[in-house]
């Protein structure tokens, strides 16, 4: 009888753990992914270089699933095809108007939104490193069904560089994808940041983790790993990766850091080491605006490449 008492107390006080530490995991989650309203416009918005490009620019919505995606098209008359911004975890489209620039004297028209749960958009959160793949999803159905006939690229930086090539996991019909400090996996990503409040302790929230994201997206979700999306892919990738970077490390969880398992001849990569700009986000900037080292090669050794003319086996 005393034995049979002892079990149930220890399956009580199981249970009572697990229901406690799930509820905690859910309210820290949620607050790490809470919604993001921007306080000011970035700055490059009052630059009067980009006066023009923000003038001409078309204001659209992207529906999905009952949310709107707050959304700009940026139309240079389909020159080269059409390059999709996806912004990384806390920033929106105009974060990236630099980038957009760039792309848009390029020859590219641009694409660009504002993730779900984000500045202009809909929805209470952005909801986890995960959603990103399907906002990028809705963002492809809606570009693919108004600007038909178009080559669509893909640039994701950090969350966005994750979605930009877990997509590729269902979609081949894109022309190419590049990384920039792109997050290998939606759980690597999650138990890093976690770690950085709570220690090593955060490793035993795994499988509360894991179950929390695989109730908001789908156990299948929490499967996909860039390092495998790419491998099994035929897209061109480029992973663009600082060295100094310590949000996303090129030694632990970003896509750069599993480059050994990286199989195929449609990747390469480039690891950019300039002091005071090898970081997470300072890689794509100078003090005079976008890194042409950066883009130029992104261009010209990569994107080049990528069309019908060129090889990704020539890129260096």
């Amino acid at each position: 009888m005393k034995k049979k008492k002892v079990i149930r107390i220890v399956v009580i006080v199981l249970v009572f753990l697990f229901i406690s530490n799930s509820v905690a995991t859910k309210i820290i989650y949620d607050s790490v992914f809470a919604r993001y309203d921007r306080k000011e416009e970035p700055a490059p918005l009052s630059d009067e270089r980009y006066a023009d490009l923000l003038n001409g620019r078309e204001n659209v919505s992207v529906s999905m699933d009952g949310e709107t995606l707050n959304s700009y098209f940026y139309d240079v008359q389909n020159e080269k095809g059409m390059m999709i911004i996806a912004p990384g975890l806390h920033a929106g489209a105009d974060d990236y108007i630099p980038v957009v620039d760039f792309f848009f004297d390029a020859g590219y028209d641009v694409f660009a939104f504002d993730p779900l749960g984000c500045v202009g958009s809909s929805g209470k959160s952005p909801r986890g490193f995960s959603q990103e793949v399907y906002d990028l999803k809705a963002v492809l159905e809606y570009v693919r069904a108004n600007y038909p006939g178009e080559d669509i690229y893909i640039f994701g930086h950090s969350r966005g560089g994750y979605a930009a090539t877990a997509i590729l996991d269902t979609d081949e019909d894109i022309k190419g994808v590049v990384s920039v400090s792109g997050l290998n996996s939606a759980m690597e990503a999650i138990i890093a940041f976690s770690a950085k409040y709570v220690g090593k302790v955060a490793n035993l929230n795994y499988p509360s983790l894991w179950a929390y994201q695989a109730m908001l997206f789908g156990p299948k979700m929490m499967g996909i790993k860039s390092q495998n999306t790419i491998s099994e892919s035929s897209v061109p990738v480029l992973v663009v990766q600082g060295a100094e970077d310590t949000t996303a490390p090129k030694d632990q969880y970003s896509i750069y850091s599993h480059e050994s398992e990286i199989t195929g001849d449609n990747c390469i990569f480039y690891l950019y080491s300039k002091p005071e700009h090898c970081g997470h986000t300072d890689l794509m900037y100078d003090g005079d605006g976008i890194n042409k080292e950066v883009f130029d090669y992104i261009l010209e050794e990569f994107l080049d490449s990528c069309s019908d003319e060129g090889s990704l086996e020539n890129a260096s």
